[in-house]
């Protein structure tokens, strides 16, 4: 008894170690943005596991709505992305469309075509790691990082007439150990898209469009 005791006190910390080399998550450029678009990034803000840029010489406040474009994903035929259907690539892509629409669609006008005083928005989901259910029901086992799910993208704002970039961002997140969402094997992959739709919004918001978060029916 003893010995099984000694051995499960020298397992959970080496669990936990091995599980914080495993949290940090990086994806390279997919090619999904302008190579001086990544050239930029390189000298952006980093902002909760994501890098953003911002181009100081365009004022948005002389914008007035946004395009939205489809959500692109650009993934590898890894495991995880062998295990997607059809059907689960259109859910995810319009799971994370919907949420930006929702952000960026509060307080301004979403159109269907560009136009002047019209920023177009470009998505694209680069990466999605499948959450192991399984490892997350165990808290030593989550908490440690195994398991977990995790995703990455590229975006990029652009005046919808010129193509100027107005505004970059890239990065990938693993999702968190605690809460439901790793309770589903899509879960974090979701997690990661609802932070994502936020920050855009933020961001934007901060060169001077006001955009409150939508508002969620109780």
């Amino acid at each position: 008894m003893r010995s099984s005791t000694i051995v499960s006190s020298i397992a959970l910390p080496v669990l936990i170690l091995f599980g914080g080399c495993a949290a940090d998550y990086k994806v390279a450029p997919s090619g999904f943005l302008a190579e001086e678009t990544y050239a930029s990034l390189d000298d952006g803000e980093f902002q909760d596991q994501l890098v953003t840029w911002s181009n100081d010489a365009i004022d948005v406040e002389d914008y007035r709505a946004f395009l939205v474009d489809p959500v692109e994903l650009r993934i590898d035929a890894d495991a995880d992305a062998r295990d997607m259907t059809d059907e689960k690539k259109a859910e995810l892509s319009a799971y994370l469309h919907g949420q930006v629409v929702d952000f960026l669609g509060a307080d301004h006008e979403i159109v269907a075509t560009p136009g002047p005083e019209v920023l177009r928005v470009r998505i694209a989901v680069t990466d999605v790691r499948k959450a192991v259910v399984a490892l997350n029901i165990h808290p030593a086992t989550s908490i440690a990082g195994f398991g977990l799910g995790a995703a990455a993208m590229e975006a990029e704002v652009t005046d919808s007439m010129t193509g100027e970039i107005v505004f970059a961002m890239m990065g990938g997140r693993r999702g968190s150990p605690f809460g439901l969402e790793k309770l589903d094997p899509w879960g974090h992959a979701k997690e990661a898209m609802d932070l994502w739709a936020e920050h855009l919004a933020e961001n934007i918001a901060e060169r001077g469009m006001e955009i409150e978060p939508p508002t969620v029916a109780g």
